[in-house]
């Protein structure tokens, strides 16, 4: 995984559609960074989202390297064709 994901990636690992992130970036809610066509988000703001996620829907807390790996893996099999 990069050091930044895209919105389109970071909606895969939260299961959310790509216009709920631009808006929860708008809101401020998310912290990312206006690029030319569109926003990219840093890896920890993306690994901080996912582990909120985790957490409120299971009450489980998984360490940084194993959440790190579960995100490469769902950005990873929606890339592959």
């Amino acid at each position: 995984m990069n050091d930044l994901v895209t919105t389109q990636q970071l909606a895969w690992v939260l299961g959310q559609s790509t216009a709920t992130i631009r808006d929860q970036i708008k809101a401020g809610e998310i912290d990312a960074t206006r690029i030319v066509g569109g926003f990219r988000i840093s890896k920890t703001e993306a690994l901080r989202l996912a582990r909120e996620k985790i957490k409120a829907e299971t009450g489980r807390t998984m360490s940084d390297a194993r959440l790190q790996r579960l995100v490469d893996q769902v950005i990873q099999t929606n890339e592959s064709p």
